[in-house]
């Protein structure tokens, strides 16, 4: 009975820690609340406990996902920043190539610091960048993050990034653009695309040509060419017009490329209700196309067959 009683107490210990940390607990962290090593491995051995780094586990019923192994990468290597996308999937960027578990966990580490640990990414730093405390580690600022991002993502995917930042005030354009003149030339990849979206934005968000581009190829290599874009629709008696992204006036369809920051406030959200039930009113039918389908032209394939279903061409 004693030694049962001890198992149950060890094991409370266990999830007290765990369960404040995503469900992850270190050797350390065990030994500092009184379990020690052969405690570790005997729940190890009998599934209990999953080797996720080295000194590093997790409760088995705990479910894997990125922010818990990003967790675990951050106390797997102490002194660390979680960084790049990793650091995006935490903050809630639109990453969708990087929101599932088994991708390399990214960190930003002191310039002259060396870390060789399978599943992690480590991006070294001269001069130390933005971060706060997230759980029991350091995570990177938002603006911080999208500066690392170009090493990460194709260009389509930091604009949008940058666009959610700035729709959720997560990060301003003169925070980045401060982030960018505080820190060395070479530390930041690709800094003349960053400084051109911030460029276009420093009047507010309203820059989407390049994605309705985008958009506008992938419509016509799918062999829909009857659009018109930025198309005006005459919706109330006294003339009161709509603009919408992409209109087959004949049919009375349209397509808007909403992203994020259309949805960044309820003044806005208001706004777009109220423009779906004016079209709805003059009996236009709407297809929203939202970051996830905008990612890819594969993942704009459904918006294409939707387009088709309503009679688009």
């Amino acid at each position: 009975m004693p030694h049962a009683q001890a198992t149950f107490a060890i094991d409370a210990k266990i999830r007290r820690i765990a369960t404040k940390q995503l469900g992850i607990i270190t050797v350390d962290q065990a030994q500092q609340s009184g379990v020690n090593r052969n405690a570790l491995a005997r729940r190890r051995d009998a599934g209990a406990l999953v080797p996720v780094f080295r000194e590093v586990m997790r409760l088995a019923p705990f479910e894997t996902t990125v922010k818990q192994q990003a967790l675990a990468g951050a106390l797997a290597v102490p002194g660390s920043v979680i960084a790049g996308t990793s650091a995006a999937v935490i903050h809630g960027l639109p990453v969708p190539a990087v929101e599932s578990p088994g991708r390399d966990v990214v960190l930003s580490v002191a310039a002259g610091r060396i870390v060789r640990v399978p599943g992690i990414t480590v991006v070294r730093q001269t001069v130390p960048w933005p971060s706060r405390p997230w759980m029991t580690t350091r995570l990177a600022t938002p603006a911080a993050t999208l500066l690392l991002l170009p090493r990460f993502v194709d260009d389509a995917t930091v604009e949008r990034c940058l666009d959610h930042c700035l729709a959720h005030r997560l990060a301003s354009v003169d925070a980045v653009r401060d982030l960018i003149a505080q820190l060395p030339r070479p530390a930041i990849q690709n800094r003349a695309l960053l400084l051109d979206l911030l460029a276009d934005r420093a009047n507010g968000i309203g820059h989407r040509s390049g994605k309705e581009q985008g958009v506008g190829r992938w419509l016509t290599r799918a062999g829909l060419t009857g659009w018109t874009r930025n198309l005006r629709v005459r919706v109330e008696a006294k003339g009161k017009l709509v603009e919408v992204d992409f209109g087959w006036a004949g049919i009375r369809l349209a397509l808007e490329v909403s992203p994020f920051f259309t949805h960044g406030s309820r003044a806005k959200q208001e706004r777009d209700a109220q423009r779906r039930r004016l079209l709805a009113e003059v009996r236009w039918r709407l297809v929203e196309a939202l970051d996830a389908d905008i990612a890819t032209e594969r993942s704009f394939g459904p918006i294409v067959a939707t387009l088709r279903s309503f009679g688009a061409t």
